[in-house]
């Protein structure tokens, strides 16, 4: 399988990206990304990196090369607290309605059938009622819960041809972490990025996978 890959300079992402090397279903990589990758990355066979300056944008150029990809993993995003204010979070998150949207319009209909899979990183808590009052994390949960609806809503619109599966882990721990970071984690029910990394690619290869997988199901993975 060709699978396109964002936030590969991330945590997560990074651990999506050697997974896919790792693993003998994926074929090829298309790594999207603003900067460029590590050499000993770059240049493995299976890695495709495309410099992209702008996620708001997707020329025909651009979907010309990523033409016969059948998934994209979705790692742009994180917490709001980690971004400048909440608008800026807000943005980043929405790059992925604009290619999700761009993917299902253009790579997905050419597929001959076969239903193109968009694997988005949302996380614990996700609300997709902007109006319900939350007591912590409100900004974070509302925006990925946003995203999470609108991204449903274009699968059921382009049902025959796009499917979404969001997955909403706790916190994401290193597999570099320390022994005392990792004994934390286990109490406060963290993943380590390589195994939800794994976990992302086992449900972009399933045919048919839930919508929304919660962190105790990511767990078990």
């Amino acid at each position: 399988m060709r699978v396109i890959i964002t936030g590969a300079t991330g945590l997560v992402g990074s651990a999506v990206v050697r997974q896919c090397i790792a693993n003998q279903a994926i074929t090829e990589a298309l790594i999207l990304t603003r900067k460029p990758l590590p050499r000993d990355i770059s240049d493995n066979p299976k890695i495709t990196v495309i410099i992209h300056e702008d996620f708001g944008s997707y020329p025909p150029e651009l979907l010309t090369r990523l033409r016969g990809a059948e998934g994209c993993i979705w790692t742009i995003g994180g917490p709001a607290y980690r971004f400048p204010d909440v608008e800026t979070c807000r943005k980043v998150h929405g790059f992925a309605l604009i290619a999700a949207s761009a993917f299902a319009n253009t790579l997905a209909p050419a597929l001959n059938g076969k239903k193109f899979k968009f694997v988005f990183c949302s996380g614990m808590g996700a609300e997709w009622d902007q109006t319900k009052p939350l007591w912590f994390l409100k900004d974070t949960r509302r925006i990925k819960g946003y995203v999470e609806k609108h991204l449903a809503a274009l699968s059921d619109r382009k049902k025959d041809v796009f499917a979404v599966s969001c997955l909403r882990p706790s916190a994401i721990l290193s597999s570099r972490a320390s022994i005392l970071e990792k004994i934390y984690g286990a109490m406060v029910a963290c993943i380590e990025d390589d195994h939800i990394a794994r976990v992302m690619i086992k449900v972009l290869l399933k045919e048919s996978s839930g919508r929304i997988i919660e962190n105790d199901e990511l767990r078990r993975g």
